[in-house]
């Protein structure tokens, strides 16, 4: 998401684990994962890491980034999946959604009177995630050298944000429908 949104001062800041996950693998190379919430019993995706992932070049910097969201996508794609419900719900996180780009919101304001069962949510995630990971990987020879994950293009990175931050409110409604799964309980 964008340094603005996430309150970050720049991409050049590295993440810091502050709580303490039981994973499910060791082993992987993505900062993105999935876990079972510990309060819950709940699987649930992992938030976006709001900072650069490390890299020697600018470039590694930006292709680990645009593999993280292919995972973060696909892993809430998955779980969705993995709910089985098939009563349409409404998308509660896209509620005061806003983006920066005037498309992406039009398809926001959509999705607020939009209702999904979980099959068409995890559907819906992998068509966003998939197009902000592309618009990402499609624009590596614009990128910014001191900020890789910002490129020079403002309209265009109006629209890879606009898909960043719709793609992760959409898995943080997978995350409340896990939940609500699990537990038996509707979630705010």
């Amino acid at each position: 998401m964008t340094a603005e949104t996430k309150g970050r001062e720049s991409w050049t800041e590295q993440e810091s684990p502050s709580t303490t996950i039981r994973l499910s693998s060791q082993l992987k190379l993505s900062r993105v994962f999935r876990f079972i919430d510990q309060q819950t019993g709940a699987p649930q995706i992992s938030d976006f890491p709001d900072s650069n992932p490390t890299g020697d070049t600018p470039l590694e910097i930006r292709m680990k980034h645009f593999t993280e969201i292919e995972n973060f996508t696909f892993l809430a794609y998955t779980l969705a999946h993995e709910l089985g419900g098939t009563t349409p719900r409404p998308i509660r996180t896209v509620t005061d959604l806003q983006v920066p780009d005037e498309e992406f919101q039009n398809f926001v304001n959509e999705a607020k009177t939009a209702t999904l069962t979980d099959e068409e949510l995890a559907d819906t995630v992998l068509d966003v995630g998939i197009n902000w990971e592309h618009f990402v990987a499609s624009n590596d020879n614009l990128l910014i050298p001191e900020h890789p994950l910002k490129i020079t293009d403002v309209l265009m990175q109006e629209k890879i944000d606009s898909l960043d931050i719709i793609t992760e409110a959409f898995v943080r409604e997978v995350n409340l429908r896990s939940v609500e799964k699990k537990t038996g309980r509707k979630t705010a």
